[in-house]
């Protein structure tokens, strides 16, 4: 799709009173009615995360009537948003990705100007340290995304692992070629991935959420959308054993990133760890690949942590085009707020499960309960609805 474009060149700007200087790097502006062919390349290689590409927004349906923008430097683009305008809200699509602020200045100052009817702008999950800003705004709500680093080889990634993650792993290991010799991994890539292999990993994956009384969360129109992506861009390491899959992690590639998307395993090798022991092979494949980053998604789990994963936090972010906007939202903002407190405890509580000593062990018992009382309560609605 080509749209019509608006050019605006922005440069150095005064200083507005108790605010930051305007952007000062100079960037030429573009404002596209629809999004470029061409554009979906740069989104790409710009931000190098799934959740800001193209074809994430084609699949959820949001990038249909998008329109686009795009701040150049003098090396490239500085900067692309996908958006949408509702009414008097304009919503940026690209998501989980840290943008400068600088960049969140640029576009506020441009996008208020450009389309006076709006009185609000909002980011869905982006780097949660945006810095100072020049307008009235709000973050609020939160999410992670767990990135491991990866080194230059094989070698290097597991010395960078705790030593007893090193132990546990050579010991499974061990473990699995003495009891499951006829249990084998292999790993398949793009083409050669076979869509009924994401479908059984897929269905073994419902089988464990059932397991421990969590929702299934990947919907028929996703599935779909993940066999495609596998068969093109995917990195499939599945274990095998008399042909029958009994474990795997399925990730998609972007460039030199990964991104995680199912690690399931037959519960009988639940012993083994077993899902672990595939992510962690998916990590060697990955680093053979010369890939720079595996993103573990979203979610704290404790394995993701002891595979070298950090996790960068995001939020989202409201910025208003007056103090008057602002107040305006009063209902709106008091409700981000408090949700916020309560997050920001839950939050505390799950760090301190990855700590040591006491408190640690406390949290992860308080932790315990919650999460069994929480599977009580979904296993007891899913009998319900069975009746």
């Amino acid at each position: 799709m080509s749209g019509s474009a608006f050019h605006q060149t922005v440069r150095r700007g005064e200083v507005r009173a108790h605010a930051r200087a305007a952007p000062v790097r100079s960037a030429d502006i573009q404002c596209f009615d629809s999004v470029p062919l061409l554009l979906e390349a740069e989104l790409d290689a710009l931000y190098q995360h799934l959740n800001a590409s193209f074809r994430h927004h084609a699949f959820r349906d949001r990038a249909h009537g998008a329109r686009a923008y795009v701040a150049r430097g003098e090396d490239g683009p500085l900067a692309i948003f996908l958006f949408h305008i509702e009414r008097k809200r304009l919503r940026v699509l690209n998501e989980m990705v840290e943008i400068p602020a600088e960049e969140i200045e640029r576009f506020a100052r441009y996008a208020f100007e450009r389309f006076p009817a709006i009185s609000t702008i909002s980011f869905s999950l982006i780097g949660s340290q945006v810095g100072p800003l020049p307008l009235p705004f709000q973050q609020h709500g939160h999410s992670e995304d767990i990135v491991v680093s990866l080194p230059a080889s094989p070698e290097a990634y597991l010395a960078s692992l705790g030593s007893k993650t090193r132990h546990n792993i050579r010991h499974q290991l061990k473990a699995l070629a003495r009891d499951c010799p006829q249990l084998q991994f292999v790993t398949l890539e793009g083409e050669d991935i076979q869509p009924q292999q994401v479908r059984e990993l897929l269905t073994l994956k419902h089988s464990n959420t059932d397991d421990k009384g969590i929702a299934f969360g990947i919907s028929p129109e996703e599935t779909a959308w993940l066999v495609d992506e596998a068969c093109g861009n995917g990195l499939l390491l599945l274990a095998l054993e008399d042909g029958r899959i009994r474990g795997g992690s399925l990730s998609l590639r972007l460039g030199d990133h990964y991104f995680a998307h199912v690690v399931a395993y037959a519960p009988a090798f639940a012993s083994y760890s077993l899902g672990m022991l595939c992510c962690y092979l998916a990590m060697q494949e990955k680093i053979a690949r010369k890939a720079k980053e595996a993103h573990l998604s979203w979610g704290r789990q404790p394995y993701k942590f002891k595979l070298g994963g950090v996790q960068r936090d995001m939020a989202n972010l409201d910025i208003y085009r007056s103090r008057f906007a602002y107040w305006r939202h009063a209902p709106r903002l008091a409700t981000h707020a408090a949700a916020g407190y309560t997050d920001s405890a839950k939050r505390a509580l799950l760090d301190s499960e990855q700590g040591r000593g006491r408190l640690a062990a406390l949290a992860r018992s308080v932790i315990g309960v919650m999460r069994a009382m929480k599977r009580a309560a979904y296993r007891t609605k899913q009998t319900d609805v069975l009746r």
